[in-house]
């Protein structure tokens, strides 16, 4: 009884935990400025062209549709865009709960929260208008059902493990790698594992036709975007440990700057132990004896041997930063299944998962934001920028292209914001700068991001006069005293 009380006791503490981080991914949504990659899917769906929209690998088709609901209503605020996001990363920490739960040691539940969640690169993609959160949910809902069915022997949630992993394929083309592994192991359990019966079997044609049409469509959509676009060719690691592992270390971090050499060995420690951990998963099976732990060990593996095809065969970068995020959860699975598995001593146990736990949760303290973003930092102070430009009733702006394109894709085009001033693209890093003959008179302010340069002016007759300067991220706005 007094265990049965603990355990209530524990789950109700975690709970309050996942709901707290939940309502930290709200209030970020709600406080942080619209970003460059959300401001752009904003325009596309707010001017919609379906060659345009497709035409690049911004558009995430579940948040496309997300954006255009609210549009169409006259939601427009970046919170409100936000919904769909919200919506999805509530249930992604729904399941996350639910897997604590079902880890009974509490230094071992510790260490998966923490491991599991408490990543605020993680944060940064539960909490922005873009796909990331919605396939992470199907992801994970995914994972989940496939267990359960082998748990219960239900193979009606078997069907919708599979259906949840073409709709997380769906939401990021990135999630196709996830995708095209879960289907090989599921293939082999329900249907090729025995004898050629499945032939005789409906579903195995059903779910056949469903796994192709997923798969034709995401090809196909990436084929349009290379042959269109190619605006996702150029992203991506050259090699394996230095496109996912290092990524993930990096963002880990959660710092802008790195050391690249202490980088790379940390990702070559995390690589190893992955794989150590996946091997033991699969091979250990009858000793640990822990579903999730041996199928996300061989979920894992394959995924990374897709990417090594893919690359090998086909030239496509390996998944790096954001488009490796579909690797995060399953990384987390097989960490957590491999020292839970290898720590036996209950003594060292603790102090090892502890230890961990306590320096990754105070890292996300200490980093914890509602501004901060690690790939869109630079739009931070665009809002306060903008909106002080029109306090003193700018009418032309020069606007660095590193804030430009959300001024242009979603300031000036939603209703909920009429800055008064018109903007217009400049860039100060080409050797000669602007014309001081012909652009730089026609603007009264410069909005500029680092590194900014204008030495190139000090010999003409062109003045410049410091106006206001965003130390957060270094925006500078300046204004022209002479452009003659």
């Amino acid at each position: 009884m007094q265990s049965i009380k603990k355990q209530i006791l524990t789950n109700s503490i975690f709970f309050l935990l996942v709901y707290a981080l939940m309502f930290y991914v709200v209030l970020r949504a709600v406080s942080m400025v619209m970003t460059h990659d959300e401001a752009y899917s904003f325009y596309n769906a707010k001017h919609f062209w379906w060659v345009e929209t497709l035409c690049t690998g911004n558009t995430h088709w579940f948040n496309f549709l997300a954006m255009k609901t609210c549009i169409l209503f006259g939601l427009e605020k970046a919170s409100q865009l936000r919904w769909f996001s919200l919506l999805s990363s509530g249930v992604f920490l729904t399941v996350i709960y639910f897997w604590l739960k079902d880890i009974k040691e509490l230094p071992v539940k510790m260490f998966a929260f923490s491991v599991g969640v408490l990543n605020p690169f993680l944060i940064d993609y539960l909490s922005l208008a873009r796909g990331y959160s919605t396939a992470l949910m199907f992801e994970a809902l995914s994972i989940t059902c496939y267990c359960l069915a082998l748990k219960n022997d239900r193979r009606s949630t078997a069907t919708f493990s599979l259906f949840f992993a073409g709709m997380a394929a769906i939401a990021n083309f990135n999630f196709f790698y996830f995708f095209a592994a879960f289907c090989l192991i599921y293939f082999f359990r329900f249907h090729f594992k025995r004898d050629f019966s499945f032939l005789k079997n409906k579903l195995f044609y059903a779910e056949s036709l469903f796994a192709l049409g997923i798969t034709a469509l995401v090809i196909k959509a990436l084929q349009f975007i290379t042959t269109c676009s190619n605006d996702i060719g150029a992203y991506g690691g050259e090699d394996l440990v230095s496109g996912i592992f290092m990524g993930f270390v990096h963002t880990l971090i959660y710092r802008q700057s790195g050391n690249e050499p202490v980088l790379r060995a940390a990702a070559y420690g995390l690589c190893m132990m992955a794989l150590m951990a996946c091997v033991y998963g699969i091979r250990m099976i009858k000793q640990h004896r822990c579903l999730w732990y041996s199928f996300s060990s061989g979920l894992l593996l394959l995924m990374l041997i897709l990417t090594l095809f893919t690359k090998f065969c086909f030239g496509v970068l390996y998944p790096t930063y954001r488009t490796a995020l579909m690797f995060y959860p399953l990384i987390a699975l097989v960490l957590v299944g491999f020292f839970n598995a290898i720590l036996s001593n209950q003594k060292i146990k603790k102090i090892t998962l502890y230890g961990f736990s306590s320096l990754l949760a105070l890292h996300f303290i200490l980093n914890m934001s509602l501004r901060k973003s690690f790939d869109y930092w630079q739009q931070a102070d665009t809002k306060a920028c903008f909106i002080y430009l029109d306090t003193l009733q700018a009418k032309k702006v020069g606007i660095t292209p590193e804030l430009y394109g959300v001024y242009r894709n979603y300031y000036q085009l939603t209703d909920c914001y009429a800055f008064k001033f018109e903007g217009k693209s400049i860039n100060t890093a080409f050797p000669n700068g602007l014309d001081t003959n012909q652009e730089l008179k026609n603007f009264q302010y410069l909005v500029l991001f680092p590194p900014y340069n204008l030495s190139f002016y000090k010999n003409n007759r062109v003045k410049f006069e410091g106006v206001n300067y965003y130390k957060s991220t270094g925006t500078l706005i300046i204004k022209v005293l002479s452009g003659q």
